[in-house]
């Protein structure tokens, strides 16, 4: 599939050589990819890319919530990899601003029809859709919208980040994936977290061939005091990296050129 809108340029591709034996389907926007499924019996479920177990947002879904049903929610939908973490009970809320990338989830991809989770997808712009929400009290919030050639800022901003937390559920974790080849969002996040009372914490994964996965980093943000402390985190979560240049975001104030990776 090829299809291109007000958004961007969208291409599925597919390919028998990338795995032995399997189907790999990868969904592009441009240059920048936005998802993959590897079509085995092993592998069709398993979360890829960005998004493996290992990863930040693997951590922060695997230790939230202490085995019961989670309440998850996901700013980007990709290809709807976040969905292969839908357990029964769980509920996964998807805000997708692109109107031809759902379809493509859908028809193209498996992980939303096949997770146990209910799923629901809310299309437009995910601040203004929170902005006219009532609190959806979500146990993990996941902002992915970083990751390519440009940055919606609007998502990151104090006002912003006021939003998120009044849709999290006590303790909840906010989880920002900041992968990108142009620009290191981490010590903004940084600012923005402690500035509304939140511990922040990186985690770097790192590609595995077999898997389909790929180096990652995330920053979890909580106030939940146990959550960092717990074995299983604490080990993986490291301190960030913070950077004087760097002012804090607000809806009137942005500076990318700090953060550019000349």
């Amino acid at each position: 599939l090829a299809e291109r809108n007000f958004y961007g340029s969208l291409r599925v591709r597919q390919s028998l050589a990338a795995f032995p034996g399997a189907t790999l389907r990868t969904l592009t926007n441009g240059t920048i990819q936005h998802g993959t499924q590897i079509f085995t019996a092993e592998l069709r479920r398993t979360p890829t890319t960005y998004y493996a177990e290992d990863s930040g947002v693997g951590l922060a879904l695997r230790f939230c919530c202490q085995g019961r049903a989670r309440n998850i929610g996901v700013v980007g939908l990709g290809v709807g990899t976040i969905a292969a973490y839908g357990k029964n009970g769980d509920r996964i809320r998807f805000y997708e601003i692109n109107p031809a990338v759902t379809p493509i989830a859908q028809n193209l991809f498996t992980y939303l029809r096949d997770s146990g989770a209910q799923i629901s997808i809310v299309e437009g712009d995910a601040r203004s859709s929170l902005a006219h929400e009532q609190p959806q009290n979500f146990d993990v919030l996941i902002v992915d919208a970083f990751s390519g050639d440009a940055i919606p800022l609007h998502l990151l901003t104090t006002q912003a980040i006021e939003l998120y937390k009044r849709h999290l559920a006590p303790g909840g974790i906010l989880a920002f994936h900041i992968s990108n080849q142009h620009v290191d969002l981490e010590p903004e996040i940084v600012l923005l977290a402690r500035s509304a009372g939140m511990d922040v914490r990186r985690v770097s994964s790192f590609a595995n061939e077999q898997g389909g996965e790929f180096t990652a980093t995330w920053m979890l943000a909580t106030d939940n005091s146990n959550f960092f402390t717990q074995a299983d985190v604490a080990g993986r979560a490291k301190q960030p990296a913070e950077d004087s240049r760097v002012r804090l975001w607000t809806d009137d104030y942005s500076s990318l050129l700090p953060l550019i990776r000349w």
